[in-house]
């Protein structure tokens, strides 16, 4: 089965495919790790939570995120969108601490509004 980032941005897939285990991670976190801060998260914060290695706190904080979101969205308050990009970069960090690499950047793709230029990070 194709992945997200095979589907969407496949030449950011070769690349990730193309590295060792420990460039592919690195790179994955640094792409993570510059999501959280465009989404308006806490570099710090997020950096203590991936030291943890475990994404249970992250699903839950995604979660609260997506529920304020929805709320959000459902009565037409512009500040949906802000709670929408914290989400995908704590939905972002929960994949990258299981290992899922390509899920991880996919999911910071929708982190913010700027566009991945893998090269900014290589």
């Amino acid at each position: 089965m194709t992945s997200r980032l095979a589907s969407n941005y496949p030449d950011i897939q070769r690349l990730l495919q193309s590295l060792d285990t420990q460039e592919r991670r690195s790179l994955a976190t640094r792409i993570v790790l510059w999501a959280a801060q465009e989404a308006g998260i806490d570099p710090d914060e997020m950096r203590m939570l991936l030291a943890r290695n475990q994404p249970e706190p992250f699903e839950a904080l995604c979660a609260e995120h997506e529920e304020c979101y929805f709320e959000l969205a459902r009565r037409s308050d512009d500040r949906h969108s802000a709670f929408f990009a914290k989400a995908r970069a704590y939905s972002a960090a929960a994949f990258l601490v299981r290992g899922a690499w390509d899920e991880a950047v996919y999911e910071s793709t929708f982190a913010t509004e700027k566009a991945l230029l893998i090269d900014d990070f290589s």
